[in-house]
This record gives C-alpha cells, sequence and structure tokens, in this order.
C-alpha cells in the first residue's frame, strides 16, 4: 500500500514537473482578431509584416491597425472563396498553377544567378582607372535669391544688405519664392538649368558677391553666388557605388546567358523550321477578329 501510495505522488510530482517545463504563454500567442474558426494572432501579424518590403514595413508601423483590417479583409475573401468553392474553378487552378511555376523559376534563378554575381574591389578600381573621361564633372555654381513682387522692393532689400543685414534673414522675411525657408538657396546647379536671366547674373558673379536687381518672368530677385565648383573628375569613392552596380548588371546578365546556354544543352531544345506561318496565324485571327 505505501509502494502504491508513493509510486502515486511520484507521478503527481511527475505531471507537476513537466506541467512547469510546457511552454509559457506568449505575448505573440494573443489573438488580434477571429474571422470564422480561425484566428489572426500576434506572431501571425508580425509574420506577415517581415515579409514585407522596408519601405512598407515603415508604411505599416506608421498605422497598424490599418494593416490588420487588411489582414482580416484578406481572410474574409479567402473564407467566402473556399465556401464556394471559387479555388476549384478550372480558371484558378490553372492560374496557381502558372504563379507557382513563376515564383519557381525566380527561386532558381535567384539561387544560381543572382546569388553568385560578384564583382571584385579590383575589378571596380580598374574600370574607374581605364573610363575617368565619364566621371568628369561640370561646372557647378550655387546661389540664394530673394524675390520680391516689385522693383522697389528688391531696391529697398539691396540697401537693407548695404547696411550690413543678413542675406539669409531677409531672404526668409521677404521674399515670396518657395527657397524663403531655406535662406534663399536655390541649390547647385550647372549651365541650361536655369532662367537664361537668372543664369546669366549667376554666372557674372564672383563667389560671395551680390548681384544688383535682376528682372525675370517671376518678379524681381537680388542673387547672392554662394559657391563654385570647377570641372574635374569625380573621385573614386563617389563612383564606385555606381561602377558597383553596373558591373553586377553586366555580370548578371553574362552568368544568366550561360546558365540558359547550359540549360539548352542539358535538357536540348529543337524549334521547328515551319513555325512561321503557325506564329503569323496568331496575328491574322486577331485582325479577323477586329474586322468583325
Amino acid at each position: 500500500m505505501l509502494k502504491r501510495m508513493s509510486l502515486i505522488f511520484l507521478m503527481g510530482a511527475f505531471i507537476i514537473s513537466a506541467g512547469g517545463c510546457a511552454r509559457k504563454a506568449s505575448i505573440d500567442d494573443k489573438v488580434l482578431a477571429s474571422v470564422s474558426n480561425r484566428n489572426i494572432t500576434l506572431r501571425d501579424f508580425k509574420a506577415r509584416i517581415s515579409q514585407l518590403p522596408k519601405y512598407y514595413q515603415n508604411i505599416v508601423d506608421k498605422d497598424r491597425r490599418m494593416y490588420l483590417d487588411e489582414m482580416i479583409m484578406e481572410a474574409l475573401f479567402h473564407e467566402e472563396v473556399v465556401r464556394k468553392g471559387v479555388e476549384r474553378d478550372r480558371d484558378v487552378r490553372d492560374l496557381v498553377a502558372a504563379a507557382k511555376k513563376k515564383i519557381a523559376v525566380a527561386k532558381l534563378l535567384k539561387s544560381e544567378v543572382e546569388d553568385k554575381v560578384t564583382v571584385a574591389e579590383d575589378d571596380i578600381r580598374a574600370f574607374y582607372e581605364s573610363h575617368k573621361d565619364d566621371f568628369k564633372t561640370p561646372d557647378l555654381w550655387r546661389a540664394s535669391h530673394i524675390l520680391v513682387s516689385n522693383e522697389k522692393e528688391a531696391k529697398d532689400v539691396l540697401d537693407a544688405l548695404s547696411r550690413g543685414e543678413s542675406f539669409e534673414e531677409l531672404a526668409q522675411a521677404h521674399s515670396i519664392d518657395a527657397t524663403a525657408s531655406r535662406g534663399g538657396d536655390i541649390g547647385i546647379f550647372r549651365t541650361g538649368q536655369l532662367i537664361p536671366e537668372f543664369e546669366k547674373a549667376c554666372l557674372e558673379l564672383s563667389v560671395g558677391q551680390t548681384s544688383g536687381v535682376i528682372h525675370t518672368q517671376f518678379g524681381y530677385h537680388v542673387i547672392k553666388l554662394t559657391d563654385r565648383r570647377l570641372p574635374g573628375i569625380e573621385s573614386y569613392d563617389l563612383a564606385k557605388k555606381r561602377i558597383e552596380s553596373e558591373l553586377k548588371k553586366a555580370n548578371k546578365k553574362d552568368l544568366f546567358d550561360r546558365y540558359v546556354s547550359d540549360l539548352r544543352n542539358k535538357y536540348g531544345v529543337t524549334v521547328r523550321e515551319d513555325i512561321s506561318q503557325a506564329l503569323d496565324s496568331i496575328g491574322n485571327e486577331k485582325e479577323k477578329v477586329a474586322g468583325k
């Protein structure tokens, strides 16, 4: 009897111990919504978000409730699809089969082509050294302006500048252009990008110098040249990423072409010589339908 009781107690202790080792409930198990007999948990929600491109993940983060509503709507549609047997429709089955084939092919190409594309640092450097003419930079200018609606206002601005007032502060206070909020700065430009009268005035200035009143179709400007960059060669560090991208693109095409060629040799491809008439008949059929 004592042995039997001891065995019962030992079994009870084991059950309690086993229960203590069971997985504890996680916040990810939290049910966010239910559609019919299916729950959408926090784990489901996070898994779906993780599959999105980074850009869309940032959008979802700003309105997670909206994305949950989209998941609910998708679940509702799928429930109706199942109950109405839409998945059994032949057209749907054909589309699903075609989609599965495309997904599988995309995965194959990723592993056999995209993931194998590499570009060595030496190749990037060699390309840069042998194509330096492609990385020439033109004359660049940078200017700020104050745009007002009449000549008198423009002359008042010039008077204020002559008294030592800040160009940037005057632009913020008086300019009617969108650049006023950044002190009149229009950014970097090259010849041909600005209206002729404005550009001509800029090119006649030295860095730090201010123009007189310049009249254009937009109004009256007072312009200050803030920077000028002489022609040169773009540095390797600046050009490197662009070169790497182009070389990868070229290497990817070469690798893809070789892969396709290998597959053609491996499995054999025969294109019949009399296919032209059959292919042309498609166009004729379309013309007949259009003629009706």
